[in-house]
């Protein structure tokens, strides 16, 4: 097996070559490990110069497929995947890798979704809480967490990031994520911050109050994500 790695469009992509046995399998899934966890757009995995692939080299493709997770964690996507194979590979497969690129943004069906951009200043912080009492009310839970990470991440957006700065909530039965992207690439860094200090808590805050979190590439900028859930006895620790 030839093995080869690219990043587009925040993409990572890994192209593979020949015969995979099953020898090569745990390659395989050590390459896809470490590109989901660099927290790219997604992952790609193109099949279009590869040859037989061994029942090993299938689980790892199906395990990580499975692994990924999709929006707004890193989705995994398969592309030009022999005919024969298939059937045996999970649905995330794809017959060209720009088909692979379209998907990687794919929301779930079962989930409702607000979106909106904004705008610089107090007042885009102001309107984006609002967006998240009102979000809280159309579904019926209390919206006290969900506004207060929704503050702090467009707080930060604002601050430290490039326009524009969008953000999108998407609410399902059992959870709550928050999704706020801008242009600028660099990742936010958490900081500790003096007891005198008036701020410099927020990202402490959104990872005390989520049940998970995290930064991913959105060309040109990124995307920064935490998920809650609906129900605050259920988040992780309690």
């Amino acid at each position: 097996m030839l093995l080869s790695q690219e990043v587009t469009q925040g993409v990572e992509v890994l192209s593979v070559a020949g015969p995979v046995g099953g020898e090569d399998a745990a390659v395989l899934q050590r390459a896809v490990a470490r590109a989901v966890d660099v927290e790219p757009r997604g992952v790609v995995v193109d099949l279009s110069d590869a040859g037989p692939l061994s029942a090993a080299a299938v689980d790892v493709l199906n395990w990580a497929t499975r692994e990924a997770g999709g929006w707004p964690r890193p989705a995994l996507a398969v592309c030009c995947a022999p005919e024969d194979l298939s059937a045996l590979l999970l649905p995330a497969v794809h017959g060209c890798r720009e088909e692979a690129f379209a998907h990687l943004d794919d929301r779930p069906e079962d989930q409702s979704r607000v979106q909106a951009r904004v705008r610089p200043g107090p007042e885009g912080v102001r309107e984006a809480r609002w967006l998240a009492q009102a979000c809280a009310d159309e579904h019926g839970f209390d919206g006290d967490d969900l506004a207060l990470v929704v503050t702090e991440l467009v707080t930060n957006a604002v601050r430290h990031g490039t326009p524009p700065v969008e953000l999108e909530i998407d609410t399902c039965e059992h959870c709550v994520t928050v999704v706020v992207t801008d242009g600028s690439a660099d990742r936010p860094r958490p900081r500790e911050a003096a007891l005198t200090d008036e701020g410099g808590r927020g990202l402490q805050l959104v990872d005390a109050l989520a049940a998970d979190s995290g930064v991913r590439a959105q060309p040109p900028g990124k995307a920064v994500w935490a998920e809650l859930p609906r129900n605050p006895s259920a988040a992780v620790g309690t």
